[in-house]
């Protein structure tokens, strides 16, 4: 449940300092839809591996915006989202092969169980700021990979959890694909109603300046403990989206550079707006699948691409779409990013 706020007048001018408009721009939702079309298209007419391929990157960019949830709108880099993604893959994978499950019964359990290991984690991490946060959050990360290394019996250890887990007509790889797809954009459009919620108007106006937003009187701890609750819970909805990808769920999942992945997503594609890490999370998957087909040195390109993304375009791919040819028809449009 979000925290209810009173919003303070205050907040809209720090908040529009950068990004944060309250209404959909009608350019932007007709690209979103057009994205989504095009999406439909690849998944029914691409050749089943680069169909996969793409399916991998939408499960991906739903795990990048839970992650931008923190970092984008509340300032808040945490390395312990792998947890949340890793546990609702195993979720799925646990309640089938341990109790006989079906997939949706652990496709619904895993965000509440996310959403529960968040608050858990928030309430202590979010008692420290900045650099000890993230630090306490990689920390709780690289336990549960620990947890799930070592404990054989239950969790697989090093080799995980595989097996024929979903419905039949699920498991067709192109099915799969379209039910990906469709949470994914139920997904979005949720995080969307958040962000422009006035829960997320405070939590943006905490990122700009948090000692102001505590002299109006936002309980702060609530508020962020709320987003990284939310986020929790739509990480592990990512991790269900990995099981439909692969039907397993294995240690790596939940290793802390997993939760640099939604990071560099979210760099690459642009933190401070919403789509951002949806074209950051298809860049990163795409380019990595090239990469790794053309050369053994893919991390070095990687680097460097990001190294200038960072020096060349701060705010990322998605800040394109301010520079002046696009402010002319987003104008034109009556939209205001």
């Amino acid at each position: 449940m979000l925290p209810t706020t009173t919003e303070p007048a205050a907040t809209a001018g720090v908040v529009r300092a950068r990004g944060g408009s309250g209404s959909f721009p009608v350019l932007g939702a007709a690209l979103a839809a057009a994205a989504v079309g095009a999406l439909v298209l690849a998944g029914a007419l691409l050749p089943l591996d680069d169909a996969l391929v793409v399916e991998n990157a939408i499960g991906l960019a739903v795990f990048a915006l839970a992650t931008n949830l923190l970092l984008g709108f509340g300032g808040l880099v945490s390395f312990g989202q792998a947890a949340f993604y890793g546990s609702g893959a195993y979720v799925v994978m646990l309640v089938w092969e341990h109790w006989g499950w079906s997939f949706w019964l652990g496709f619904a359990l895993a965000p509440l169980v996310g959403a529960a290991l968040a608050f858990v984690i928030g309430v202590i991490a979010l008692r420290t700021r900045q650099l000890y946060f993230a630090l306490l959050t990689l920390a709780f990360t690289q336990l549960a990979y620990v947890l799930a290394q070592q404990q054989h019996e239950f969790t697989g250890g090093d080799n995980g959890l595989f097996g024929d887990v979903l419905p039949r007509w699920l498991a067709d790889a192109r099915q799969g694909y379209m039910f990906t797809l469709a949470v994914a954009v139920v997904c979005a459009l949720l995080l969307w109603r958040i962000v422009n919620s006035p829960f997320g108007l405070v939590l943006r106006a905490t990122r700009e300046n948090r000692d102001r937003m505590e002299a109006l009187g936002v309980n702060v701890f609530r508020h962020q403990l709320g987003a990284f609750v939310l986020s929790g819970a739509f990480c592990s909805v990512a991790g269900t989206l990995f099981v439909i990808h692969t039907q397993s769920a294995y240690p790596q999942l939940l290793e802390w550079t997993k939760s640099g992945e939604p990071i560099l997503m979210a760099v690459i594609g642009g933190m401070f707006a919403f789509l951002g890490p949806v074209v950051g999370a298809f860049v990163y998957t795409l380019g990595h699948q090239w990469l790794v087909q053309h050369t053994a040195h893919w991390q070095l390109v990687l680097g460097a691409v990001l190294l200038g993304v960072v020096l060349l375009r701060p705010d990322g791919l998605a800040g394109l779409a301010s520079s002046r040819p696009w402010r002319r028809l987003r104008t034109r449009n009556g939209g205001d990013e």
